[in-house]
């Protein structure tokens, strides 16, 4: 929230909010949504944006409350009206989904894409899904897709680092670099994406990309994918002792072969 919403906004209203964040954000006995849930609305009730939407979040979702979705998309709408962007895209995906209104994707595409227009990462990559796919009325364009995965990339997104890479590595909307995709899998590897470690580990398994061969980077990534449920990861590191004996018995035939 800008420093000039903050301070339009009433002591009360602010404490609310505050208080509401503490009390939903303990762990154990000290975590009463209802408490919660009280202040926030109270907050939300007094213009709050980030109260709105995160109210409206949680009557949708119950967490630790009754769920009241159709009061819920209320708050969002609020929210977005006082230019709260997560509360924008989450409303996109409300319509999409007809969760507390009637299913409307029209209008869910068109929220997803204002919400995409004003930089969310979540509404950049959903729309370059749209347009990778062509679905909801949007016709496949790869180019337009890639475009939109390399802006929400651009702010870290795991999913859409990977989702370029993908585009570069496959040539979809650009010509092959495996040198770029390799670039776009090591961010969505930094961030925690399992693909993004997988492919990473492919790269490094087979020495392709400007990666340099490396049996031990292959295996420490294909790990960390298969610990976040990566069953492919799971495979390769299972079939690596396999593949380091085939990698000694190839050198060690170099070997004798100089040797001669």
């Amino acid at each position: 929230m800008e420093k000039s919403e903050k301070n339009s906004l009433s002591s009360e209203t602010i404490r609310a909010y505050e208080e509401s964040l503490r009390i939903a954000r303990s762990e154990g006995g000290a975590r009463d949504m209802k408490a919660a849930v009280a202040l926030m609305t109270t907050a939300a009730e007094g213009g709050h944006p980030e109260a709105q939407c995160n109210l409206g979040y949680i009557l949708i979702s119950g967490d630790g409350i009754e769920k009241d979705p159709e009061n819920g998309v209320h708050w969002l709408k609020a929210s977005a009206e006082n230019g709260n962007l997560q509360a924008l895209y989450n409303l996109s995906q409300v319509f999409s989904g007809g969760i507390g209104v009637e299913a409307d994707e029209a209008t869910g595409i068109a929220l997803l894409r204002k919400a995409a227009n004003a930089g969310h990462p979540d509404a950049l990559y959903n729309i370059g899904l749209y347009h990778y796919n062509g679905h909801g009325g949007i016709e496949k364009d790869l180019q337009a897709a890639l475009v939109f995965f390399e802006n929400a990339a651009s702010t870290g997104h795991g999913d859409a680092c990977f989702s370029a890479g993908l585009c570069y590595s496959m040539g979809h909307g650009t010509e092959k670099d495996e040198c770029r995709a390799v670039s776009f899998y090591r961010k969505a590897a930094e961030s925690g994406n399992a693909n993004g470690l997988f492919n990473l580990g492919l790269y490094a398994f087979y020495g392709e990309g400007g990666v340099d061969k490396d049996l031990d980077l292959a295996e420490e990534l294909f790990k960390k994918a298969a610990e976040l449920g990566h069953e492919k990861a799971a495979q390769a590191v299972a079939s690596m002792p396999e593949e380091r004996a085939k990698n000694q018995a190839t050198e060690e035939e170099a070997i004798y072969k100089i040797d001669l």
